[in-house]
């Protein structure tokens, strides 16, 4: 079962970052700041939080890079997502607020945090021109135009 903690402070996350085999066996346990790590016949060491949030967008960004994206003609904002390796498609939008995608990973993002980005979001988010999802969401932010009657010091923040 996904949970918060364990879809970013996972045993197979360890394993990638420390570059392990995936047959190593690690225990980890969830602090306040950091994650203890501890690889068998190795000593325990401490993985900052920030650290494995960022692995967990780049990992997913990684894996973005081998799937192929269509634009939907039909349907404008829409576009389909294709995982050759496991024949795998899923449907995308691209709104204001972020890119939603109908799969399992990101709606576990969704359900926990509220937002995200899954690995078809991001190939999505490449075929745009854009690096991250915070890069897109700044181009898409909307800025009221003043309007003569109004007095500019309400804009002024």
């Amino acid at each position: 079962m996904v949970t918060p903690g364990n879809i970013l402070y996972s045993a197979a996350a360890v394993r990638r970052m420390l570059g392990l085999s995936k047959s190593a066996q690690v225990t980890i346990r969830e602090f306040f700041k950091v994650v203890w790590v501890w690889v068998k016949g190795q000593r325990p060491t401490f993985i900052s939080k920030r650290l494995f949030k960022q692995h967990f967008a780049e990992w997913r960004k990684a894996q973005s890079r081998a799937l192929q994206v269509t634009q939907r003609l039909d349907r404008p904002n829409t576009y389909t997502v294709r995982n050759e390796s496991n024949g795998t498609t899923y449907p995308l939008e691209t709104r204001s607020n972020g890119v939603f995608c109908t799969c399992d990973d990101f709606n576990n993002q969704l359900e926990f945090w509220g937002r995200g980005c899954c690995k078809h979001g991001y190939a999505v988010l490449a075929h745009l021109g854009f690096g991250s999802l915070r890069d897109y969401m700044t181009a898409k932010k909307v800025i009221p135009l003043r309007r003569a009657s109004e007095p500019a010091a309400i804009y002024a923040a």
